[in-house]
């Protein structure tokens, strides 16, 4: 069958979604070969555009993972994402299912509740003081029970569940299935599209998140790694450069980066994981994210 032209509307189309993925992805690349050039040739570049290594050098990956809190950063990161993730959706599954069911007495008015508490929030003062008085300063479990529940998110899971069909769980308790075991092996495995769109909303937040640790951590080695990249990349703390650059003799090293190359290879170090975990949950993605925000 003959193919037919392309309409120019098709050809527009075409060249700007181009456009657009080309001002996403250029960055990435900029970062890349920024962490991977010498200091050398870093600063003997003579034009904008950033499209191969000047030099090629993987020092900027050793010297910043060989600073001392990179490694706790992680660690506190990964704790926060992993236990973070989990326990919200646990939290925000069981207040969904609840939510989801008509015949909850005033289901309505908790509803609004929680539809409330999206436009409007405590505040910063107020939500500091709670926690002091909870005894959660300087406490790393502050960063997984702060933001534990998202209304918006636990409201999308609901949406999602009023679309399983009743006789389902009619079916279940015939059989002699209570809630907790209709929850768990009936919603549950009907709901994955949903989990793992919302899991993977909670795990990007939980993995990009600082304010929090740095409005309720002191202790340096309960920081998240978001905070020392923030003191590195955009406050330039001076303890932290004269630490990168201290083992650099000279800049015009041609195997040495430049303090540029490691704050470049930094960020790439802290948001390469992240990326990784988005293939695996592509094929949930948009089912997720369009049936639970349709329904209800």
């Amino acid at each position: 069958m003959r193919k037919q032209p392309l309409a120019l509307f098709d050809i527009f189309n075409y060249a700007a979604l181009s456009v657009l993925s080309l001002s996403i992805l250029y960055p990435f690349v900029y970062l890349i070969n920024m962490s991977l050039s010498t200091s050398a040739g870093l600063y003997s570049r003579d034009f904008a555009l950033f499209l191969w290594p000047e030099g090629f050098t993987v020092e900027a990956y050793r010297k910043f993972l060989s600073m001392n809190y990179v490694y706790t950063g992680y660690a506190v990161t990964l704790f926060r994402t992993v236990a973070g993730t989990a326990l919200s959706l646990i939290v925000m599954s069981a207040a969904a299912y609840a939510l989801s069911k008509k015949y909850l007495p005033h289901v309505k008015i908790y509803t609004t509740i929680f539809i409330v508490t999206i436009f409007f929030s405590g505040g910063l003062i107020p939500t500091y003081l709670l926690m002091r008085n909870l005894g959660l300063l300087d406490n790393i479990w502050i960063l997984v029970l702060g933001p534990m529940v998202n209304a918006f998110y636990l409201l999308i899971i609901r949406n999602f569940f009023m679309g399983i069909p009743e006789e389902l769980e009619e079916s279940a308790r015939l059989d002699g299935a209570g809630d907790f075991r209709i929850f768990t092996q009936v919603i549950i495995p009907l709901s994955l599209p949903v989990i793992a769109t919302i899991g993977l909303w909670q795990a990007v937040n939980h993995w990009n998140a600082w304010f929090d640790s740095l409005i309720y951590i002191n202790s340096m080695d309960k920081h998240v790694i978001s905070v020392h990249i923030r003191r590195l990349v955009i406050e330039q703390n001076a303890a932290m450069n004269d630490q990168l650059t201290s083992s650099l003799a000279s800049v015009q090293k041609k195997n040495m980066p430049s303090p540029e190359s490691i704050r470049a290879a930094a960020i790439m170090v802290t948001i390469i994981p992240i990326l990784c975990v988005y293939p695996f949950i592509q094929k949930f993605f948009v089912k997720g994210v369009m049936v639970g925000a349709v329904k209800g």
